[in-house]
């Protein structure tokens, strides 16, 4: 399937799109990417187009990619034109010969180009993968059989098998405007290790060849991306990482997957104190969801450096929320000058962004899609708006229409330069004001924490589970918390947040001093000197894709220093911690 002439511009615009939507995108792994094709490009799907958009536009050495597309879209003449034209490859998922289903993807790959696939199958908003379609191996397998030529209208004899390269995208935030991606290449998954089998005429062979390729995919998916049994523990890892990072860019996009999913692995161990933790941080989601703040938002509030729960600490006083608000207030307007014009010009983009983003509110995994093309749609006509209109103003000089057009990119330029600052204090005046709000109303008008909690129980329901299946199953549904006015929550979030920060100090700074075990995927056990458990004896005897992954231990000690060195806002010096051993007897390090 060639590429046509729409292919270099929509991937143009979209690396626009996402450019403006995302403040950072940073590429790891390139040096696993092969220099030459075929390759096929496996990679995890959580955001709807905006995954391909970053793949094609992150992917090294220039490749070019065509994608997968159920062939239903292409029966409308103007929509298939125009996917034909950009390469993408009709699927008909009802075609059980393999050779005919897969034969645009061997043209392609016989001239050694890339193909992108997503073998999850669709997009989604769950704590994990989803199971891996067999598809991308089938794929790949299928067109050794077409390079050998046992098939009828096979392919060159002497051409290149194909690897499969999986790619993790992670998002910090994958609905949230000005957010960060990572988007990671993993090392190339060979055919060589599956192709005797695949050939093999035993019964059986060629589907177990299948399985243990998507296997190999999927594992190798689950390293760069962060995966947890359910929503609770994600949440929890989540603000575990906002309290120990207060600010989105005191982590490092490098490490951000290890992070998260060692904070997650840390809330998936079977113990009373870290089980009572992850309760108390999914319900400080909840609370900050619900109130429409963010823990970043509240930065202006220091917690106590003393956090031990014998020591009395009231809320914010109503002087001192004042005073936050004056400052924001002033800090914003010492910007605002600076920032008007791009902000009138654009304030169409921001209105069409957050109408669009409400449209889905209950989808996160289509908002970003929803507030990028729609941004994009209006842009197509604001842009050249602009353009004619300082083109007329300038039409009596020579060089008119080239003076719009650079004064048009310049703005637009400039409004990507100022909008970080300027959004950032936007959103600490807002929370101030919220906060000063919920703190000057009355007591009696707040909303207990229990009618809250009582609310907020079909917020994030976790599926049943079943013994012996693993956490994917059954699927999980993404529930947003319900909005309710800040002001009658800001108190509980308040409270909630000190006893959050009070609970996770306590926790980490236990484990450090008792050394105790902590889960950790099998990965980070192997990475960090942790232990790999073996399976279980019924485990042993299943077949190696049937076999659920096995699970390591980290110690504590190691996993505390493992958060400190990556900045996490834990001490490091000589003194005895309140969090730990009993009448004082153990002594940890701390600031």
């Amino acid at each position: 399937m060639p590429f046509g002439v729409s292919h270099k511009p929509l991937v143009a615009l979209a690396n626009s799109a996402i450019c403006s939507f995302f403040r950072s995108i940073e590429v790891h792994g390139s040096e696993n990417v092969p220099e030459e094709g075929p390759i096929i490009f496996a990679c995890s799907h959580a955001n709807m187009a905006i995954d391909p958009a970053i793949l094609s536009n992150t992917i090294p050495h220039g490749y070019s990619l065509h994608y997968w597309v159920k062939d239903s879209l292409f029966k409308n003449p103007a929509v298939g034109a125009l996917l034909r034209n950009a390469g993408n490859i009709a699927v008909d998922r009802k075609n059980k010969n393999n050779q005919t289903l897969f034969r645009g993807t061997f043209q392609a790959l016989a001239l050694n180009e890339c193909i992108g696939v997503f073998p999850e199958g669709t997009s989604h908003t769950e704590p994990h993968l989803i199971p891996l379609k067999d598809g991308t191996a089938w794929a790949a397998l299928e067109y050794v059989r077409y390079l050998l030529g046992t098939e009828e209208n096979a392919g060159p004899k002497d051409g290149k098998r194909a690897v499969i390269v999986p790619v993790g995208i992670s998002y910090v935030d994958k609905a949230k405007y000005r957010s960060r991606v990572i988007a990671t290449y993993g090392k190339a998954i060979s055919m060589d290790n599956y192709v005797d089998e695949f050939l093999s005429e035993e019964e059986g062979k060629r589907k177990l060849a299948v399985k243990r390729l998507t296997r190999a995919t999927e594992v190798a998916l689950r390293q760069m991306t962060v995966n947890g049994p359910d929503w609770d523990t994600v949440y929890a890892a989540q603000m575990a990482r906002e309290i120990l990072w207060e600010r989105e860019d005191d982590l490092k996009l490098t490490d951000h997957v290890e992070v998260s999913q060692t904070l997650v692995d840390l809330f998936s161990t079977s113990d009373p104190q870290i089980n009572s933790l992850k309760s108390l941080l999914a319900t400080y989601h909840r609370l900050l969801i619900s109130s429409r703040l963010s823990n970043a938002a509240l930065c202006d509030l220091p917690l106590p450096k003393n956090l031990d729960p014998n020591a009395k600490v009231s809320l914010p006083s109503r002087f001192s929320t004042l005073y936050i608000l004056i400052k924001d207030s002033l800090v914003s307007l010492f910007h605002f000058p600076f920032f008007l014009i791009p902000m009138i010009l654009h304030a169409p983009f921001y209105v069409i962004g957050i109408y669009g983003g409400r449209l889905v509110e209950d989808e996160l995994e289509t908002q970003a899609q929803m507030k990028v093309f729609l941004g994009l749609f209006f842009a197509l006509f604001a842009y050249p708006f602009m353009f004619f209109v300082l083109w007329a103003i300038f039409a009596q000089y020579p060089m008119g229409a080239a003076i719009a057009a650079g004064v048009v990119y310049l703005l637009r330029r400039y409004h990507l330069s100022l909008i970080d600052e300027n959004y950032t204090a936007m959103k600490r005046l807002v929370a101030a004001w919220r906060i000063l709000i919920g703190v000057w109303t009355p007591k009696r008008f707040q909303m207990s924490l229990d009618a809250f909690m009582e609310a907020a129980a079909t917020f994030a329901p976790d599926p049943p589970r079943v013994a012996g299946l693993p956490p994917q199953t059954p699927p999980e549904k993404y529930v947003r918390p319900k909005r309710l006015p800040s002001r009658v929550l800001v108190r509980n979030v308040l409270r909630t947040r000190l006893d959050a920060a009070r609970e996770l100090a306590s926790v980490l700074y236990g484990i450090e001093a008792r050394d105790a075990q902590v889960d950790a995927s099998f990965w980070l056990a192997e990475a960090h000197g942790g232990e790999v458990l073996k399976v279980s004896k019924e485990d042993e005897d299943k077949l190696d894709w049937e076999r659920p992954l096995p699970r390591g231990v980290r110690s504590g000690r190691e996993v505390v220093q493992f958060l400190r060195d990556r900045g996490a806002r834990l001490g490091g010096g000589v003194e005895k911690h309140w969090a730990v051993g009993s009448g004082g007897e153990t002594e940890v390090e701390a600031e």
